[in-house]
């Protein structure tokens, strides 16, 4: 082996024991480093114990079951109210049909009232008119009574065409 051979395996292994030797390092700070903070945090609360756990536990299952009772009491409350949406529901559809009968009432009232104020209208125009005839007849009779009665001989005469002889 030539001595150029020799001092390129020795220049290899001397980068390769240096590259090995930073890695250790580099692994050892770590875990020196990971102690030194492990040791310097300080534990704010002691672990749970299993007694405290079970009762936890415990509460919480009370805790659900009377969630869930009170669930089962809005669901009631929620059927409840949706049966009585549905029966305002039918009763706003049949409040609604009984107000457009009433409106069809009305509409044949108001038709029926102004036949009968036009019947009314036409019966005061003939009142009118036999009130006016009543009074010009009353006017004939009392000119008829002021004017002197022909005697009852005269009218005989008249009406007999007959003469005095």
């Amino acid at each position: 082996m030539s001595g150029e051979l020799l001092r390129r395996l020795v220049r290899r292994a001397a980068v390769l024991a240096l590259t090995l030797a930073v890695i250790g390092v580099g692994v050892v700070s770590v875990q020196v480093a990971a102690q030194w903070r492990a040791e310097a945090a300080p534990i704010d609360a002691a672990p749970v114990g299993m007694n405290t756990i079970g009762s936890d536990a415990a509460a919480e299952i009370d805790r659900t079951t009377a969630l869930s009772g009170q669930l089962d009491d809005v669901a009631s409350q929620i059927a409840d109210l949706g049966g009585a949406v549905s029966t305002a529901n039918q009763s706003i559809t049949g409040d609604s049909q009984s107000a457009q009968a009433l409106q069809q009432q009305l509409a044949d009232a108001k038709a029926r009232l102004e036949t009968l104020q036009q019947q009314l209208k036409a019966a005061q125009k003939r009142l009118d008119a036999l009130h006016a005839a009543a009074a010009r007849q009353a006017a004939i009779n009392a000119s008829a009574k002021a004017a002197p009665a022909p005697t009852a001989a005269a009218t005989y005469h008249e009406s007999e065409g007959g003469h005095d002889d």
